[in-house]
């Protein structure tokens, strides 16, 4: 069809008038350049990936790990399970362990996360992306929003946890462009926390921003042995929400 057909048609040119925008804009928003602070796993060698020896990581692999969590000054709503599944999965050639979080709200799944993590041969554990099953309140499937795999549709990897974190470090923990783009910084290390199961020493902080979310953040708190003992969301610098381990189950 020719230009001054279009023209001759106003339905017909306000779709194309639409489509083209809609178009441009998405170019125009969304930076398809990988940024310098990612990672290189190009430059990373797993000689054995699934073997996790990171001290700031858990569960182990006969583990279960249980999280409690809530706003501030009300009952804790979710309930967090975590653990490794038996199965592993390769993601761009890199055999991963399979590390299951399951959400529960008031006793019904409304999330069941399948992360794909390797440890490189310099300690640092990487990740390599997410299969996301989000259902409704009632327990109903809805979308697996969320979901990515690293090599794919230019999606690529970062760290989960760097092996010999530093406070001032900065990491990029997955790249997605426009989908999901998530970054820390480690913020305090030798810190003592308590939470109801005891006193950890020695603990690592970071804080955790999605770019989407500019208005919020988290602290997230890993003891050494043990992995991430506590987390706090703020949103407009205002503590909201905390979570917390409060049971480690062997299986």
């Amino acid at each position: 069809m020719e230009k001054n057909q279009i023209k001759q048609n106003p339905v017909l040119f306000l779709i194309v008038l639409l489509l083209t925008v809609v178009g441009c804009s998405k170019e125009e928003n969304v930076n398809t350049t990988p940024p310098d602070a990612l990672p290189d796993i190009n430059a990373a060698t797993f000689s054995e990936p699934t073997n996790i020896t990171i001290p700031y990581y858990g569960p182990a692999a006969n583990q279960t790990y249980i999280y409690v969590a809530g706003e501030v000054g009300k009952a804790p709503e979710e309930e967090v399970r975590i653990n490794r599944k038996v199965a592993t999965k390769v993601v761009m050639g890199i055999e991963c362990i399979i590390h299951r979080d399951i959400v529960y709200l008031n006793g019904i799944v409304i999330e069941d996360t399948d992360d794909w993590l390797a440890q490189d041969d310099d300690g640092n554990l990487w990740y390599l992306g997410e299969f996301v099953i989000n259902n409704k309140n009632n327990g109903q499937f809805a979308n697996n929003d969320g979901s990515w795999e690293a090599g794919v549709d230019g999606a690529l990897p970062g760290y989960w946890f760097p092996g010999n974190p530093t406070v001032g470090q900065f990491y990029y923990q997955e790249w997605y462009a426009g989908e999901a783009e998530d970054y820390a910084e480690v913020v305090a290390v030798n810190e003592t926390v308590t939470i109801g199961m005891g006193t950890y020493t020695d603990c690592i902080k970071t804080k955790d921003i999605n770019p989407s979310e500019p208005d919020e953040y988290e602290f997230k708190y890993y003891a050494p042995g043990i992995g991430m003992i506590k987390e706090e969301l703020y949103e407009d610098d205002v503590l909201t929400e905390i979570g917390e381990l409060v049971e480690i189950i062997e299986n």
